[in-house]
C-alpha cells in the first residue's frame, strides 16, 4: 500500500510547482471569484478508471496518457501499484468515459534498481514499429532522483524489455542543473522527433526553480540531442496534443486563487510559441473525487467526430487517485 509519506512528498512536489509558476505570472486579467463559466462539462461516470491495491483499500490510479491504437482502439497508459510500487500499467476503453484495467507493462526494477518507482508514462509506437513507453524512474520516493526511461515491446501488451540506463540522466540539460526530471511528451514534427519535459533544480521539497526544458532526436527516441529551454506550456504535469489540424494544444495544472485549475494552450510548433489562455477551462472543486489535487492532464480528440475531451487525475489523499473525464461543449 503507498505510504502516508509517498503521498505527501508527491503533493509538496506538485504544490512547489504550482507555487513557483504563480510567483513568475504577471498577468492579472483572470476572473475574480470561482464563477468562470466553462466551455467543459465533467462526465457523470466519473471517475471513469479506478484501480484498487490488491487486497482492497486504497486506490491508484493517475498520470494517464490517452492513445489509440492502429486498430483505432482507445487506450491507456497510466501509474498504479504493483507490489508497492508505483509502475506502469494498461488500460482499454470502449469509449471516452468507459474503461477496464487491463495488464501490467513494465513494473520489474531493471538491472541497476534505478527505476523502482515509475510514472508519468508516454507511450508512442515508433517508425521501427516497436511499442515504446518513455517513463520517468527513481529508487527512492525522498530523495525524488527522477530520470527519463525507455522500454519497448513488440506487441502493446508486452512484455517490455527496459533499457537499464536513462535516455535523458539527471545533471546538466539545457545549461541547467537538473535533479530531477518528470513529465515527458513525445511528439513528430516535420519528420523530426520533438521531446519536452519538464526539470527541476532540487529535491521537490527544496525546489527553487523549474524549466521546460525540449530536445529533439533523429533514431526513433533512443537518443536525444538539441537540449534547450522552450515555452512549452506543461508544467505542471501536463501534456502535449497533436491536433487534427496539425497543431498543438497543451494542458496544465496551476493556481487559480487557492485552489487548483487546469490551462490551456495553442501552437503550431511542440516548442512553440504557445499562445496560454489565462482562463482556466476547469477549475477544482470541493467533491471527494477533486478533494486534494486535478492535476496530469491531457487532451485527447476523438477519432471520429473530433470532439476535445479533457482526461486528467483527481485525488483525495486518505483513499486515493483515480482518472477523471471532462468534454468540450460545442
Amino acid at each position: 500500500m503507498k505510504t502516508t509519506k509517498h503521498i505527501l512528498d508527491h503533493h509538496t512536489f506538485l504544490l512547489v510547482l504550482i507555487l513557483f509558476i504563480a510567483s513568475c505570472k504577471t498577468d492579472e486579467s483572470l476572473p475574480s471569484g470561482k464563477e468562470v463559466i466553462s466551455e467543459w462539462t465533467r462526465n457523470n461516470q466519473n471517475p471513469i478508471l479506478r484501480d484498487v491495491y490488491e487486497g482492497g483499500g486504497y486506490e491508484s490510479a493517475g498520470d494517464g496518457h490517452i492513445f489509440y491504437d492502429d486498430n483505432g482502439n482507445l487506450n491507456m497508459v497510466y501509474s498504479g501499484d504493483v507490489n508497492d510500487n508505483s509502475s506502469i500499467k494498461l488500460a482499454t476503453g470502449t469509449s471516452m468515459a468507459n474503461w477496464e484495467v487491463n495488464v501490467p507493462l513494465v513494473f520489474e526494477p531493471n538491472s541497476e534498481n534505478t527505476d523502482i518507482q515509475k510514472e508519468t508514462a508516454f507511450y508512442r509506437k515508433a517508425d521501427n514499429g516497436k511499442h515504446q513507453i518513455y517513463y520517468i524512474g527513481y529508487d527512492d520516493n525522498t530523495t525524488y532522483q527522477s530520470q527519463l526511461f525507455l522500454a519497448e515491446s513488440d506487441n502493446l501488451s508486452g512484455p517490455y524489455v527496459q533499457i537499464t540506463q536513462p535516455i535523458v540522466a539527471r545533471g546538466t540539460i539545457a545549461n541547467q542543473m537538473v535533479y530531477c526530471i518528470t513529465s515527458p511528451t513525445v511528439i513528430k514534427h516535420n519528420g523530426l522527433l520533438y521531446m519536452v519535459f519538464i526539470g527541476w533544480n532540487d529535491n521537490p521539497n527544496n525546489a527553487t526553480q523549474v524549466w521546460v526544458i525540449g530536445a529533439t532526436s533523429d533514431d526513433d527516441g533512443y537518443t536525444w540531442a538539441n537540449y534547450q529551454l522552450v515555452d512549452a506550456a506543461i508544467a505542471m504535469e501536463g501534456q502535449i496534443t497533436k491536433t487534427p489540424n496539425g497543431n498543438y494544444v497543451a494542458v496544465r495544472t496551476a493556481e487559480y486563487q487557492d485552489v487548483e485549475a487546469i490551462y490551456y494552450a495553442t501552437s503550431s510548433h511542440p516548442f512553440g510559441p504557445w499562445t496560454v489562455n489565462d482562463t482556466p477551462i476547469l477549475i477544482q472543486n470541493d467533491s471527494t473525487l477533486e478533494k486534494d489535487e486535478i492535476i496530469a492532464p491531457q487532451i485527447v480528440f476523438d477519432s471520429e467526430t473530433e470532439e476535445e475531451h479533457l482526461f486528467y487525475t483527481g485525488a483525495d489523499h486518505d483513499l486515493g487517485w483515480w482518472i477523471m473525464l471532462a468534454k468540450k461543449i460545442n
